[in-house]
């Protein structure tokens, strides 16, 4: 069974300007990279993390109106662990479906990825590995943030246990 991490809603205006908290990607959609970003990448130029880019004011705001539209989604933050030999990913927002599981998800990142099938993909929570049955609502209510978010972050390794 396929899982879209975020669906748009067809009624809205497309001629409205994009914001990039509101930008949301979807799990069927290709990861594009152009060259620019090959050599960010490459280059290791620090990208500021989600809650250095936008208050927690904006961050609690945009939250609520996520939850409000998509009561069935959790909003997720997904960053690389900074010592983490991996690509960073083009997007970090994520609305993942209350009952998918971490094992799920985990496959879902690994193909956005473009992940070797031999290379294992660690997602951990406040510094701790959720069991891969676990899902994600769970998750949510207990390590949520105080801006809505539930923050997580990915790695090669079994880096914090």
């Amino acid at each position: 069974l396929f899982y879209r991490f975020f669906t748009k809603n067809q009624s809205e205006p497309t001629n409205q300007p994009k914001n990039k908290l509101n930008t949301f990607c979807s799990a069927n959609k290709k990861q594009k990279q152009t060259s620019f970003d090959r050599r960010k990448s490459r280059m290791g130029i620090v990208v500021k993390s989600f809650k250095d880019q936008f208050s927690s004011d904006e961050r609690l705001k945009e939250s609520r109106n996520i939850i409000a539209k998509y009561p069935d989604r959790v909003p997720v933050i997904i960053e690389k662990y900074s010592n983490a030999d991996l690509p960073d990913m083009e997007k970090n927002k994520y609305l993942v479906p209350r009952d998918m599981t971490v094992g799920h998800f985990i496959h879902m990142l690994s193909n956005r990825l473009q992940l070797d099938p031999s290379k294992a993909l660690f997602v951990f929570v406040q510094n701790t590995l959720p069991q891969t049955a676990s899902r994600m609502d769970s998750l949510y209510s207990t390590f949520k943030e105080e801006d809505g978010f539930l923050y997580m972050t990915y790695s090669t390794e079994k880096t914090f246990g």
